[in-house]
């Protein structure tokens, strides 16, 4: 598929699912009307997988098909596309990402687990100058439920790098209708077990050879058979997702607050949604 036909079909996909999801086209009746918050969205979305605002106006102005689904009557300055970042509510990403995935396909199969994410509050060339480059930064971790079938990520969390896993496998999972949930040992609790069996689903999550009596060991006992082994192998998916995620939209972000960063890895997940 040539780059031309992926990312106009990207745009029809993503144009759609903000359509589904009702945002409104402006954020005030005295806007002066000339792009659409559908529009922005969709062009911060197109700047994931070009690394850069002004290579993905450059895009954009070459490729006429694209300006033309997206009714584009001229090209906005970089400016503009920064300050409706900052703008965009992070609620709104979430529903158009939940949008995204319900036009793919209603999931009942996840995979749950983290992976870091770089951020950098200076560009690489600088911190390549003043002789930084290399160094441990700060991150985010990114907490993200996977369908199994057809590997998007369904649902995100973003939260600082060294938050424990446990807790954010039910705010994943708790919209969703559970079917099968795979998940290695950082998941390992008593309240993500029961939260799994109470929506009807089999929990594959590993369970630490500590577990001494109750349901935990009654499932540390049934993980030892071949059949729930071989099923458990299905947690591999995620690992997967989580290399073509960073090879498509990038391990890193540059920013100034959590909030900022938070909101530009969430564009990320619905970018690489709208990839898959």
């Amino acid at each position: 598929m040539s780059r031309k036909l992926e990312l106009y079909k990207i745009v029809k996909i993503g144009l759609r699912a903000m359509k589904r999801a009702k945002l409104p086209l402006y954020w005030s009746k005295y806007s002066r009307k000339d792009y659409t918050l559908h529009q922005h969205i969709m062009l911060i979305v197109l700047v994931q997988y070009a690394g850069s605002i002004e290579r993905m106006l450059q895009i954009v102005r070459e490729m006429r098909k694209i300006k033309r689904v997206m009714r584009l009557k001229k090209i906005p300055h970089k400016s503009t596309i920064s300050r409706e970042l900052r703008r965009i509510p992070e609620r709104w990403i979430r529903i158009v990402l939940r949008e995204i995935v319900k036009i793919m396909g209603i999931p009942n199969k996840f995979a749950v687990d983290s992976t870091g994410i770089q951020i950098y509050y200076r560009s690489y060339y600088y911190t390549q100058r003043i002789g930084e480059v290399g160094k441990i930064r700060e991150g985010l971790k990114l907490h993200a439920a996977v369908d199994i079938e057809r590997k998007l990520i369904t649902n995100a969390i973003v939260t600082k790098w060294h938050t424990n896993d446990s807790p954010y496998l039910i705010p994943l999972l708790e919209e969703e209708r559970v079917k099968e949930v795979y998940a290695d040992k950082g998941y390992d609790s008593l309240r993500n077990i029961r939260f799994v069996l109470n929506k009807g689903g089999t929990p594959y999550i590993a369970i630490r050879n500590k577990a001494r009596r109750g349901l935990r060991r009654r499932l540390l006992e049934k993980s030892k058979s071949p059949d729930w082994k071989k099923k458990y192998s299905h947690r591999n998916v995620i690992e997967s997702v989580f290399h073509s995620f960073k090879r498509v939209v990038g391990d890193y972000i540059f920013s100034h607050s959590f909030s900022g960063a938070s909101k530009l890895l969430l564009f990320k997940v619905l970018a690489y949604d709208l990839y898959v």
